[in-house]
């Protein structure tokens, strides 16, 4: 895992230039070619497309440009879409014999299509429900983890629709194991239904707190209620909760954790933003640990290239009497789209053993 994260750091400019060709200058390019039969036109105008992606994406991102932020990352999503499609008529085209006209209808169709339940989706609260027994508690517990709401990208009525999911569960704790919030424009007026939740609320750094302003996320986290976990742990009766903030180093639980030494008499939950360091996690005695941070690819096909970071990107993993659970994220980052993927609220029953 360590190489792994190692080479997308080393290369993430390279990665993300050559991704921003599949996803712009690809599409445009092979669409233009069905279209008008010039190749000289078509590559010009995939290089036009390119250039003009890469620093349109790098001013968007380079400061709290909301609008042009929102504009850009939706140009992404769609053209991903038609990437993914264009390329998959040019594979059919190998084995089939396609008109250029009936491929690019049937390209454009099926991209319209799944842009619009992309959409929809992505409008979608699920509530995932688990039941863990354990024999650390003499009670039940019911824990709710948001993850990844990404307001910013997301706007204050989301948070305040996610605030009422929560408290129609009844939970004893609530958990957001990071990514809050994607940018430092984000201020507390967006966040301020979280003032209505009914539960002792516990909050870990993701890696777009540390992104965005974190000393103004930690304050605006205080005003709010919550309790920020940093390298430290909260104890209430025979639960105990440890948080420990995200980091690009992959060794961050195993160098923080025994720092923290949790109580391995009580039911240990970790929140750690991304989903690695389990084994750490396992040694330290943690019987459940939450992440979020993939998104579950959040729009397919790209969750095959986030299993190429991450072995682990969605669902309960169990080892022993360990548990790690990914989320794959309450909200969305970037595009309000998913596909293959549901915005998720996940309820954690936690029973005596004897209670299953």
């Amino acid at each position: 895992m360590q190489a792994r994260k190692s080479f997308f750091a080393k290369w993430f400019n390279t990665i993300f230039i050559l991704s921003c060709f599949f996803i712009f200058a690809y599409p445009a390019g092979r669409l233009s070619y069905w279209s008008f039969h010039h190749a000289g036109l078509s590559i010009v105008i995939a290089i036009v497309s390119w250039v003009l992606t890469v620093v349109a994406a790098r001013h968007a991102f380079s400061g709290p440009k909301m609008k042009i932020r929102y504009l850009v990352v939706h140009w992404m999503g769609a053209s991903y879409i038609l990437a993914s499609f264009t390329l998959v008529a040019d594979i059919v085209r190998i084995f089939v014999t396609v008109e250029d006209a009936v491929a690019i209808v049937a390209v454009l169709i099926a991209t319209l299509a799944s842009i619009f339940v992309a959409i929809l989706i992505s409008h979608h609260l699920a509530v995932k429900v688990l039941t863990i027994p354990s024999p650390k508690i003499d009670r039940p517990y019911r824990i709710v983890q948001i993850s990844d709401v990404h307001i910013g990208s997301r706007q204050k009525g989301f948070m305040l629709r996610i605030v009422n999911k929560i408290n129609s569960l009844k939970p004893d704790f609530i958990v957001i194991t990071g990514d809050l919030i994607d940018s430092s424009a984000v201020n507390i007026d967006a966040l301020e239904s979280i003032r209505q939740l009914d539960a002792v609320t516990l909050f870990s750094i993701g890696n777009h707190e540390r992104y965005s302003d974190l000393a103004k996320v930690i304050t605006m986290a205080d005003q709010l209620g919550m309790i920020t976990l940093r390298q430290e742990s909260y104890h209430s009766d025979t639960l105990s909760f440890s948080g420990i903030d995200d980091a690009d180093d992959a060794n961050q639980v195993a160098l923080h954790l025994p720092g923290i030494s949790p109580d391995i008499t009580k039911f240990n939950v970790l929140l750690y933003h991304r989903p690695v360091g389990w084994e750490s996690a396992i040694d330290h005695g943690i019987d459940l640990m939450l992440s979020g941070h993939t998104h579950n690819g959040q729009i397919f096909p790209f969750n095959w290239v986030v299993k190429q970071q991450f072995s682990r990107i969605a669902g309960l993993y169990t080892q022993g009497d360990s548990r790690l659970y990914v989320s794959s994220g309450t909200g969305t980052w970037g595009p309000l789209m998913r596909l293959g993927s549901l915005n998720e609220v996940t309820l954690f029953d936690l029973v005596p053993e004897s209670g299953q």
